[in-house]
């Protein structure tokens, strides 16, 4: 499933973003292959890592390549790229694993491996 490439919106439209999506009490968690990974709750400190990925990564484009859903869970299969803040290039097919609670994202658990958010899923690869 193709989608429309995105960057990360100016300030204002970004804050109105996740207000309007993510719920107050989102649970963020880095994949453990993520060098310092951790976990983070609420709309704010998810929104710092969030910044802060976009500080060290540069410009980036997303698309969504692959919506999947089980009875609880939906994944989406993004493929993020663009160029480092240092000029390197870089692109990588991410897995998310999705929850949501009052038509907000409560849940989101990266996978660097997209065919393991699949399999936490209970859904199969492509």
């Amino acid at each position: 499933m193709g989608g429309d490439r995105k960057r990360l919106p100016d300030e204002t439209a970004w804050e109105a973003a996740t207000e309007r999506w993510w719920h107050p009490e989102l649970l963020y968690e880095e994949d453990p292959k993520w060098p310092g990974a951790g976990a983070y709750r609420g709309r704010d400190e998810v929104r710092a890592v969030f910044e802060g990925y976009a500080e060290v990564m540069g410009t980036a484009t997303f698309s969504v390549e692959r919506i999947a859903a089980s009875d609880d869970d939906v994944v989406a299969l993004v493929r993020v790229k663009g160029d480092s803040a240092a000029g390197v290039p870089w692109d990588h097919l991410w897995g998310y694993l999705c929850r949501t609670r009052a038509g907000q994202l409560e849940y989101l658990r990266a996978y660097w491996d997209p065919d393991e958010a699949l399999a936490d899923a209970g859904v199969s690869s492509p």
